[in-house]
């Protein structure tokens, strides 16, 4: 009966051990991925710019204007620091974008926003959050942490929101608060 409970002892002792080699060695994974990630961002190989502007003007897209105050070029992504832009939609509308930093991808055609993100356009309308992706070929905004929308004296806050301009159609979710004043008080 010994020998039997010495056995399962032995055979609990090494799979507790083999389970321990299995979590380092997944730590180590992710430790080694961390590490890829950080020597990709700062190689040699980045390229630094000041003043960065990538401009459409395609045949079969609105145009668009993005500007940055500085920017690193990490491999076909830009990081970018201090951003303005400016989109054109069919009905040459204009949207203004301001962000304390993001990151723009030539690729999938997209900028991420974060950090006092301001969305305005020509009407008067303002809306803020601190995080916003532009999905620039589908034509849509998806606004993620703190949205707040404002038209005249009306407002509106959120959790988030997206802005569809293929369907002109704004969606806002999570709390949502909405406050209307009437302008012909």
């Amino acid at each position: 009966m010994n020998k039997y409970k010495n056995i399962l002892f032995l055979f609990f002792i090494l799979t507790a051990i083999g389970f321990i080699i299995i979590i380092i060695n997944n730590e180590d994974d992710d430790l080694k991925k961390e590490i890829e990630n950080f020597n990709k961002k700062n190689t040699s190989n980045n390229i630094e710019m000041s003043n960065p502007v990538f401009k459409n003007k395609g045949v079969d897209s609105e145009p668009y204007e993005i500007r940055a105050k500085k920017g690193v070029q990490i491999n076909n992504d830009f990081e970018l620091y201090e951003i303005t832009g400016k989109f054109k939609n069919k009905k040459n509308e204009m949207l203004y974008i301001k962000a304390d930093y993001g990151y723009y991808s030539q690729d999938s055609q997209d900028i991420k926003l974060k950090g006092n993100v301001l969305i305005y356009d020509d009407m008067g309308n303002t809306t803020s959050t601190k995080t916003a992706v532009i999905d620039i070929v589908n034509k849509k905004i998806n606004l993620l942490e703190e949205v707040l929308s404002n038209r005249n004296k009306s407002e509106i806050k959120s959790d988030k929101s997206i802005i569809d301009d293929l369907n002109k159609v704004i969606t806002y979710s999570g709390n949502v608060k909405v406050k209307i004043e009437n302008k012909f008080k």
